[in-house]
């Protein structure tokens, strides 16, 4: 069932481009894209922790957050974690294909490893560690080469995405750091979606986005439902779910799994062509995940045996 859990978040996610694309095909602007999806998700969430008030009380292990520093912290990765990444891979697809866009997103985990060994004590970077991401950014660079000469279109796309998976990098380090264990996650979620809402209201007024919301098509507004509903409502409380149940490692097969149904998703539904060169630049960022993630489990299960060997010493000393 885990494994279930798995492919079907792989496969939400994946979604998520194939609808920001025909969102954006439909004349809808970037902002307005990420805008809808915020509201639209944080409407899930939060009715999925009034669901859990109403009828399992008992299953909040932390409170809704109240406290105003709480909320400080929350509204900051709401920005972080949401406001600008969405914008940021909505308006770098319209510049490049969606399965391209999966492909580029999927470098986050490296950028995790960097502003991990800055913004923490305890998750330094290795040797090994170090290779992984030299061998993923290289990927990158694979990916964004052949449309390095568009200036106005491809670079551009390219670079907005690859700057977007380092927002979640940061949001991911800043969560780990500030937010783990404070409140309930859920709630945590739905709140976090609200304040990403409320950063990109003013956005959404002054750049004349929501001026003709009546005239957008409705396969635009169903596939921003969709967006909204599944790739980032469902996908969270799914991803909730499973990282009760699973292991870091195994939840990291999302990762692999991610950009292969987005292109597929693209290919199929949006007569997108698969490049040689995004495949060979995935399958440099996967090999650097590996290595990056092989290396963090290698020093894990080093630990105990660290340690069994320190009281070891201990105890020889004593006596």
């Amino acid at each position: 069932m885990d494994l279930i859990g798995i492919l079907t978040l792989a496969l939400i996610w994946g979604s998520s481009f194939l609808f920001i694309k025909i969102g954006l095909n439909s004349g809808m602007s970037p902002v307005l894209v990420a805008g809808g999806r915020l509201a639209i998700g944080a409407a899930l969430l939060w009715g999925v922790v009034l669901a859990r008030r109403l009828f399992a009380p008992g299953s909040f292990k932390k409170p809704i957050p109240r406290d105003r520093a709480i909320w400080a912290k929350i509204a900051l990765i709401g920005l972080v974690n949401n406001a600008i990444p969405f914008v940021l891979i909505a308006w770098g697809e319209q510049r490049i294909s969606s399965g391209l866009t999966s492909v580029l997103n999927s470098s986050m985990p490296l950028f995790t490893v960097l502003f991990a060994h800055f913004l923490t004590r305890d998750d330094r970077i290795t040797p090994a560690k170090a290779l992984g991401v030299l061998i993923g950014f290289a990927g990158v660079g694979v990916v964004i080469a052949p449309g390095a000469g568009d200036l106005s279109g491809e670079l551009p796309g390219s670079l907005a995405i690859v700057v977007a998976s380092a927002a979640y990098a940061i949001a991911t380090v800043l969560i780990r750091k500030v937010l783990i264990g404070a409140t309930d996650p859920i709630a945590t979620g739905a709140a976090q979606l609200f304040t990403g809402f409320i950063w990109l209201t003013p956005l959404v007024f002054a750049t004349g986005a929501a001026a003709h919301l009546d005239a957008i098509p409705l396969d635009a507004i169903l596939a921003i439902v969709a967006l909204g509903l599944l790739c980032t409502g469902l996908a969270y409380v799914i991803y909730y779910l499973l990282i009760q149940r699973v292991k870091a490692s195994q939840m990291s097969l999302v990762t692999y799994l991610l950009p292969v149904t987005a292109l597929g998703y693209g290919a199929l539904f949006l007569r997108e062509e698969i490049m040689l060169h995004a495949l060979a630049g995935f399958g440099l960022i996967v090999s650097g995940i590996l290595l990056v993630n092989a290396d963090a489990v290698r020093r894990a299960n080093a630990a105990p045996a660290r340690a069994a060997r320190l009281a070891a010493l201990s105890q020889h000393t004593e006596r």
